[in-house]
């Protein structure tokens, strides 16, 4: 009996220490937790924004060396019959023109800004200009605007040009220069896109690519005259050439 009292007691003992040493256990397991939690947030967040570093060069090299492609066509075309119209010194001629934008970039956009102005012109002799509507490619897709309408009134032309262009005319090689010019707003990171193309008439033809130049805007009455904001504003100054 004596030493089943004893080995009784020792199993009392041993359970009680077995519990207090499972409460050790799932201590010693909050704290190494606790430990390892700033650690495993740390390289959670390094992977998200490792993942958005690399995400985006990936993503627009898809883009590299891609340009969009800008054109014009004139549809359309009234006032300038070489026979009724052009031995006249003033011209009130209309253009029916489409605008044309070929976005070859996945994940660009190419736009015609809203307030742009449509200028048609002959040989430096603008003969006539209008609104066009704003208008973007994107998604390696291409988009036109029709019926953009261009028209002048009482332009005085002079008679070697008109005559020039009644003889390209009757040829059917006749081309004009189409110019989309974005508003000017004046302020220092504020910069103008001019879009210079050169359609066929009478064709329907688009143009070859357009020309699309970055400069500087300036005050229509006085190029020369520096914007305050600007320390000096250079008329004329090409930044981008596409």
């Amino acid at each position: 009996m004596g030493r089943s009292r004893e080995y009784l007691g020792e199993r009392l003992v041993d359970s009680y220490d077995g519990g207090r040493g499972g409460e050790d256990c799932c201590e010693m397991m909050k704290g190494f937790c606790w430990n390892i939690l700033p650690g495993i947030l740390g390289a959670l967040t390094a992977l998200v924004l490792m993942s958005a570093l690399l995400y985006y060069p990936y993503k627009w090299s898809f883009d590299d060396g891609k340009s969009p492609e800008f054109s014009v066509a004139v549809v359309g075309v009234s006032g300038l019959d070489p026979d009724r119209d052009l031995g006249r010194p003033t011209l009130d001629p209309t253009f029916d023109l489409t605008v044309r934008i070929k976005e070859p970039r996945r994940y660009s956009v190419a736009c015609v800004e809203r307030g742009t102005t449509a200028a048609v012109s002959y040989r430096g002799v603008q003969l006539a200009s209008g609104p066009a509507p704003e208008l973007c490619g994107r998604n390696e897709n291409t988009t036109e605007a029709r019926s953009v309408m261009a028209w002048g009134h009482a332009n005085a032309v002079p008679e070697f040009a008109r005559e020039r262009l009644a003889e390209e005319l009757r040829r059917g090689d006749a081309a004009v220069d189409v110019t989309l010019t974005t508003p000017a707003r004046y302020c220092r990171s504020c910069m103008q896109t001019v879009i210079e193309c050169k359609p066929r008439v009478g064709s329907g033809e688009f143009s070859p690519r357009c020309g699309v130049t970055t400069d500087f805007p300036t005050f229509p009455d006085s190029p020369d005259v520096p914007y305050p904001q600007y320390q000096v504003l250079q008329p004329g100054r090409r930044l981008l050439r596409w």
